[in-house]
């Protein structure tokens, strides 16, 4: 999904039954730079500038970012290490939800 997408979904219209889109962060392989995804239709799109996936730096790059569209809630996904080496028992991932509150 496009970054434009995002923030036109985020400020267009609502019914009164609207609900904000999930918005996922993930960290990549190496814990150095972070990925926004959107859940649509039960997928994760990652957000997109170019058409090419938008990186991050920082958590609080990500946070920064967030707060600038106006998400109100997002998610860090973390990846149960283990599922690289094969085990199936448990949950693949745990989502915890981040603070974006500004002080």
């Amino acid at each position: 999904m496009k970054m434009t997408q995002l923030d036109k979904w985020l400020h267009g219209y609502h019914k009164d039954s609207y609900q904000s889109p999930k918005v996922f962060v993930i960290s990549c392989s190496d814990l150095s730079q972070y990925l926004l995804a959107v859940e649509y239709k039960h997928k994760l799109e990652p957000l997109k500038v170019d058409d090419e996936p938008v990186h991050f730096e920082s958590l609080e790059r990500v946070k920064e970012e967030l707060t600038r569209l106006g998400v109100e809630r997002a998610y860090l996904r973390l990846h149960n290490a283990y599922d690289e080496c094969g085990s199936v028992d448990g949950p693949m991932y745990h989502d915890v939800e981040l603070s974006l509150a500004t002080h």
